[in-house]
């Protein structure tokens, strides 16, 4: 039975936040979702969140902080910087990472939530940390001490639901097929940090990016046990 209601989705237009959809609308009599733009290199993750959201007929939320987060510190996914190498402010992360961008957003999206009026709120995001690219503010430790931060300064409880937190990109795929959207989740989420929308057998990217290789890796080991398509 759905619980009564309202779960606030962190939708981002690519694969992990489209299952986190399906997730929810297992589970909530209500969903809506939250997109953020911070200045990512491509404005494409905004237009497939967007088409998701009215796949599914969802209310959503589309946020935009302009160039605040590349004020705030480098990345190169805010940038025109290489993406194989490691983060210029810490060696031990990569080139990516955007500087507690999961704190930001996870904080917006309790806004959000907050605004609709409801008793407890509800926040889902795609985190994860089986297949996780060494994001900080990806693990689990932090989200659960995220919820309790965000609890105390709305002074309302607040659960962030982190489905995605112990599955490897095969069983993403597994759980898009299980709820019979395995053909939309390839064809309309966009995950490459190049924006390149070319379609694969694993969905739309450049195949080179370290995005791409990961969910490409995750299908190849999908496709193993379901006799589909691997990558050449």
């Amino acid at each position: 039975m759905k619980e009564d209601l309202t779960a606030t989705v962190l939708l981002s237009g690519g694969q992990d936040s489209f299952v986190c959809l399906l997730w929810a609308r297992e589970r909530y009599a209500r969903v809506e979702a939250v997109t953020v733009a911070y200045g990512q290199r491509h404005a494409l993750e905004t237009f497939y969140a967007t088409r998701v959201a009215q796949r599914f007929v969802i209310p959503h939320r589309l946020l935009d902080l302009g160039g605040l987060m590349r004020e705030m510190a480098p990345s190169a996914l805010l940038d025109d910087g290489d993406l194989s190498g490691a983060h210029p402010l810490s060696a031990e992360l990569p080139a990516s990472f955007v500087p507690n961008r999961n704190g930001l957003l996870l904080t917006l999206a309790a806004n959000h939530a907050y605004s609709l009026g409801e008793p407890r709120l509800e926040l889902v995001i795609g985190a994860c940390q089986t297949d996780y690219s060494g994001y900080p503010d990806c693990r689990d430790v932090y989200l659960k001490s995220k919820a309790v931060e965000l609890s105390l300064g709305l002074d309302r409880p607040v659960s962030i639901h982190a489905p995605l937190m112990w599955k490897t990109k095969a069983e993403i795929f597994s759980m898009a097929e299980a709820a019979g959207e395995l053909d939309a989740l390839i064809s309309e989420t966009l995950t490459c940090y190049a924006g390149d929308e070319a379609l694969h057998a694993w969905g739309r990217g450049c195949g080179a990016c370290p995005a791409c290789q990961l969910r490409m890796k995750g299908w190849n080991a999908f496709s193993e046990t379901r006799r589909l398509p691997a990558n050449p």
